[in-house]
């Protein structure tokens, strides 16, 4: 199912440790539309300005799915809300710029850890406006 025109729903909730632990991570209609909000006012955006890919990392996750990787119990994830996701041959600084000066997003972290570095948006009917660059994960 197309959210907007380069995202689908599959890559938005598929997850390697799901599968890996068979946990069922099929959302609600409520966190599908969610998901398409998102697809909508920052992603597709997003995508047509780079002219790139947007590689999601991490999308929506059940409560299930949340526990198990380590997330915070109150996770914009689980209600399809927030996406972590890279960009493979661009700075993940300038577009952490471009989102925070262009962009309507709730949260939006520069997050970095073990696995790398990420970029952590989120949007929601009243957005917040809280940007953080050199997040830890």
């Amino acid at each position: 199912m197309k959210l907007t025109e380069n995202f689908t729903i599959n890559e938005l909730i598929f997850s390697e440790t799901a599968v890996t632990n068979n946990i069922d991570n099929r959302p609600s209609v409520e966190v599908i539309a969610n998901l398409k909000a998102l697809c909508e006012n920052v992603l597709q955006p997003l995508r047509d300005y780079l002219k790139s890919p947007v590689i999601i990392t991490s999308g929506y996750r059940c409560h299930e799915l949340n526990r198990k990787i380590g997330g915070v119990s109150n996770s914009q994830h689980i209600l399809g809300q927030a996406v972590d996701f890279v960009v493979p041959d661009r700075k993940l600084k300038e577009v952490f710029d471009y989102i925070k000066n262009f962009l309507p997003y709730d949260q939006l972290l520069l997050e970095s850890g073990k696995n790398g570095k990420w970029i952590h948006v989120s949007f929601r009917r009243n957005n917040r406006h809280q940007s953080v660059e050199n997040y830890p994960a």
